[in-house]
């Protein structure tokens, strides 16, 4: 080897063997400086894989909590709309009841008012009545005292007999019914074409 460097040594001069050890220095050089930058590089590049790493967490972190808060309002508006369903339904509900009131006073209303018109007619009919019977008691006691009188000489001795019965100064007089007895035979001799002078 040493015959190999002696060899080389004869064939290469001082100078360039001093240029060749300049190159190789500043190739070193520039070898070590890249080496630097390299390094610098890896470090930066470890840099952002631990930023970039931490990034990631952090998305993890806010993706999770991003899906804890989606499954929160998923159940939240689960539960409004069951409530809401819930809330529909109780409405539901009271409006069938509402309906059902509505239609039973509607009924009842119905009712009454038939109540009421029969208890009007009834009290209708029951004036006609009252009023009937009154117009037959009056007819009734308007004939009474001459009933079966159908002639005038029937008439002035059915007028005299009671006259002598009911007259006021009589133990069994009586002032009204000798009223109601004059009225009657005036109305009596009225019918019969008698002037009404009394027997």
């Amino acid at each position: 080897m040493k015959e190999n460097d002696a060899e080389i040594s004869a064939l290469v001069s001082k100078e360039d063997i001093q240029d060749y050890k300049r190159r190789l220095f500043a190739e070193k050089v520039m070898l070590s400086s890249e080496r630097a930058e390299i390094a610098e590089e890896r470090e930066a590049l470890n840099r952002e894989r631990k930023a970039i790493a931490r990034e990631r967490r952090q998305l993890e972190k806010e993706t999770k909590q991003l899906s804890a808060k989606i499954g929160s309002l998923r159940e939240s508006a689960e539960y409004e709309r069951k409530r809401l369903k819930s809330e529909a339904n109780l409405l539901d509900g009271k409006q069938k009841i509402i309906e059902r009131a509505y239609r039973s006073l509607d009924s009842d209303r119905l009712r009454l008012n038939m109540e009421y018109d029969a208890l009007h007619r009834e009290r209708e009919n029951l004036k006609r009545l009252t009023e009937r019977s009154s117009k037959e008691m009056e007819e009734y006691a308007t004939g009474i005292f001459f009933r079966g009188v159908n002639n005038q000489v029937a008439l002035k001795k059915r007028y005299k007999d009671l006259m002598k019965i009911y007259h006021p100064d009589n133990i069994a007089g009586d002032h009204d019914i000798i009223i109601k007895i004059r009225e009657e035979y005036e109305d009596l001799c009225r019918r019969f074409g008698m002037n009404g002078k009394r027997a």
